[in-house]
């Protein structure tokens, strides 16, 4: 269950994208900065524990990148 963590993250980052660009469209950019803040922590939790529980695989090689 653990080791799915990282993809969670992965997919939390990837979701967020279009919510900050529409919170930025809306001029909401206090709320936008907040969103994109929250995807970097995510994106520094996911790689910390993608490392520390070894979960490594195939999705999270394609969805690393793209979020």
């Amino acid at each position: 269950m653990f080791r799915n963590l990282p993809h969670l993250f992965s997919a939390l980052r990837i979701l967020l994208a279009p919510v900050a660009g529409y919170a930025i469209l809306q001029g909401r950019f206090h709320l936008a900065l907040l969103l994109l803040g929250c995807a970097g922590v995510s994106d520094a939790l996911d790689g910390y524990l993608a490392r520390r529980l070894s979960a490594f695989s195939r999705v999270g090689a394609y969805l690393d990148p793209i979020s």
